[in-house]
């Protein structure tokens, strides 16, 4: 019996012990209760929608299995909300955001208004890699890329950071198109909305599922970005000057994370980990897959934040006559 009791009282210290690590390691733990995805964009549009449909499953993958909630803050083609995950949002996982690709570099192609470090974005993942269009409502009659060069029309964009202004931008300066870009649109749904009534022909910078529910009443133009689409001429390829090209493959390359989700700067890694983590384990879920089917023909080819990371690096080493020439494209 007093040897039984001699190893039970030996052993409390080391029970003792484990309980301190144990509680210790839950306390470390990553647990989520409720999280909002904040959308750079208004109601309706493909920022709009597929952050809708991350917030139905994301939870499935996280500590806690929160409820998400979702909250547009449109402004600037999410250079607003941007700035606030930069400045002011919580910086413990509560709140992420979905903002433009194109925030990647907005401070190289526009310092004034994005004076900020896109390296302090925590990058969690992107849905998609794959080209842009430039598009136009059938009722327009700009049907070819010659056309779409050549006459004198109105095309809509968001914010002039966004890749809806970007990339009709640098058209219009590569190309020396006619068209006129009109900013202010909360989103593609807004946009979409104008080309149907004849307020304006056109957008660009969008990808092939933005153009799914109304493929009957549009013309697709020409693409940007990697890849070959059938049927597509590329803008880039009819660029003569090879600085011009090199600036404009420097802008392509933010389409390899279309529909990124970032998290402030100053969320710990542990945090950051674990939503990457959850992320890429969700855009491989059938579940998933087959909502996301659902809502459009799009491709889910994701980026992990990592990558993203890394791509956006590489963005901020080139050459900076190259960075001169990118902003003199997208003015």
């Amino acid at each position: 019996m007093l040897v039984a009791i001699f190893r039970a009282l030996r052993a409390i210290p080391f029970v003792a012990a484990s309980i301190v690590f144990a509680t210790g390691a839950r306390a470390q733990a990553v647990e989520f209760k409720t999280i909002t995805i904040k959308v750079g964009y208004g109601p309706g549009g493909g920022y709009d929608q597929t952050s809708r449909l991350i917030a139905r499953h994301f939870g499935r993958f996280l500590p806690g299995n929160p409820d998400i909630v979702v909250q547009n803050v449109p402004g600037g083609g999410s250079l607003k909300l941007t700035k606030m995950v930069l400045r002011s949002e919580p910086a413990d996982g509560s709140v992420i955001a979905s903002v433009s690709e194109a925030m990647s570099y907005a401070p190289v192609l526009d310092p004034q208004n994005a004076n900020f470090d896109p390296l302090a974005l925590q990058w969690i993942g992107s849905l998609v890699n794959e080209p842009a269009y430039c598009l136009t409502a059938k009722s327009s009659g700009i049907d070819t890329m010659d056309k779409f060069l050549q006459s004198d029309f109105l095309i809509g964009a968001t914010g002039k950071s966004s890749v809806t202004y970007i990339f009709a931008a640098l058209v219009k300066n590569g190309l020396k198109a006619k068209f006129k870009v009109v900013t202010g649109f909360e989103g593609t749904a807004d946009i979409e909305l104008a080309m149907q009534r004849g307020e304006i022909a056109g957008m660009c910078g969008v990808s092939s599922y933005n153009t799914s529910e109304n493929r009957d009443a549009l013309n697709l133009i020409g693409t940007f970005g990697q890849g070959i689409v059938a049927g597509q001429e590329k803008f880039t390829a009819r660029i003569d000057d090879p600085k011009v090209r090199e600036a404009a493959a420097l802008i392509e390359t933010a389409l390899q994370f279309h529909h990124p989700l970032v998290v402030p700067p100053g969320t710990p890694k542990e945090t950051v980990e674990t939503l990457r983590k959850g992320y890429m384990e969700m855009v491989r879920d059938k579940a998933f897959l087959a909502d996301i089917g659902k809502l459009s023909e799009m491709t889910v080819n994701a980026t992990s934040g990592e990558d993203i990371s890394r791509l956006v690096s590489e963005q901020l080493k080139v050459d900076p006559d190259v960075f001169e020439t990118a902003r003199n494209l997208v003015k």
